[in-house]
């Protein structure tokens, strides 16, 4: 029995070493394959976005001069020529465009630039037709009943102190004194009406590290509500708190809201995002930068898929993606392929 056993042993250690010690077949190698791509068109840029800051002074234009209980204050975010910007006792305080103070009750006969400004009022709002001078004639007073009229006032065709407001111009926005505020009792003296006064300012105020991926002249979008204004980056300076303040202005060099400032709230400082194009956008043919290659004398090519080199000028590269001339879209390119190595 113990010799039957040790055969059996003998037998499995003989197979086992078999096994361990005769060499097995390699793996199977597989060829290595090309890898192309087809050339497109598109176009290559890297924009951010950032905050810009719109500052503009805010200065008082008029006092009120009505007194009662304020019964309106409707929402002032664009007031155009006839505008009410509130109403005391139910009389409305409207505005129209003029350089001149208000400073008495018009009545037929007064002449005068506040008359010449109710007129050009009139005329706008359609109730007069154009006309010359400056005086309140019978027929001013007829247009100013048909106004009063349209707005449910007594017809008297009289424009009592206080009732207009001149603003350097419209449309703009408009801010009321904190005394005009509603149910608040006016007794005449108050600051009524605050607007724009002087340049409005854009600005990026940004980190140091943040300025630094801006180059200049960078072009930038400023959204606005239904609007969209073009600028560029024009001056950068650094304020107290070490950050870096890249003021904008339009593609013509004026304000980046053009005409359109008015539409800009009469708060001192507003924020809106915008988009800053760090890398201009470039349209044309676009292959994956890895199938742009480098010759030795500083040349850049690309392979077709036949093998053949063809030199290309990359006019730009972002995010993997090149736009280069030489070649067309539909192109066949290699992104690798067997060859490996440097290129000669």
């Amino acid at each position: 029995m113990a010799t039957a056993l040790l055969l059996i042993v003998a037998l499995a250690a003989g197979w086992w070493a078999a096994r361990a010690t005769v060499p097995r077949a390699p793996a199977e190698m597989t060829e290595p394959t090309d890898i192309v791509a087809t050339a497109g068109t598109g176009s290559v840029g890297r924009s951010l976005t950032f905050s810009v800051t719109i500052t503009r002074p805010l200065g008082a234009v008029a006092s009120n001069q009505l007194s009662g209980v304020v019964t309106a204050t409707p929402p002032l975010e664009q007031v155009a020529v006839g505008g009410e910007m509130y109403a005391v006792a139910g009389v409305p305080v409207r505005a129209v465009v003029g350089a001149t103070p208000f400073y008495r009750d018009l009545v037929r006969g007064a002449s005068g630039a506040d008359v010449r400004q109710l007129k050009d009022a009139l005329e706008v709002l359609g109730y007069l037709p154009p006309s010359g001078g400056d005086v309140f004639t019978a027929t001013v007073e007829r247009a100013v009943k048909s106004w009063q009229t349209s707005a449910k006032q007594t017809a008297t065709g009289v424009v009592r102190l206080g009732e207009l407001v001149a603003l350097p111009s419209l449309p703009t926005a408009v801010q009321l004194g904190d005394d005009i505020a509603l149910g608040m009792m006016l007794t005449g003296g108050e600051t009524a009406v605050t607007v724009p006064v002087g340049d409005i300012r854009f600005s990026l105020i940004l980190t140091p590290d943040q300025a630094a991926a801006i180059p200049e002249g960078a072009a930038v979008v400023v959204p606005f509500d239904d609007h969209s204004w073009n600028a560029v980056v024009a001056q950068k300076t650094t304020d107290d708190n070490n950050h870096v303040v890249l003021d904008l202005v339009a593609l013509d060099g004026g304000p980046v809201c053009g005409a359109e400032c008015g539409l800009v709230p009469s708060a001192e400082s507003t924020s809106v995002l915008a988009t800053v194009q760090v890398v201009p956008q470039v349209e044309g043919t676009t292959v994956p930068v890895s199938a742009v290659r480098t010759g030795v004398d500083g040349s850049t090519y690309v392979r077709l898929a036949g093998g053949e080199s063809v030199p290309v000028t990359v006019r730009a590269s972002s995010g993997g993606v090149a736009v280069v001339d030489g070649i067309e879209a539909g192109t066949g390119v290699l992104v690798s392929d067997r060859r490996g190595g440097e290129d000669a």
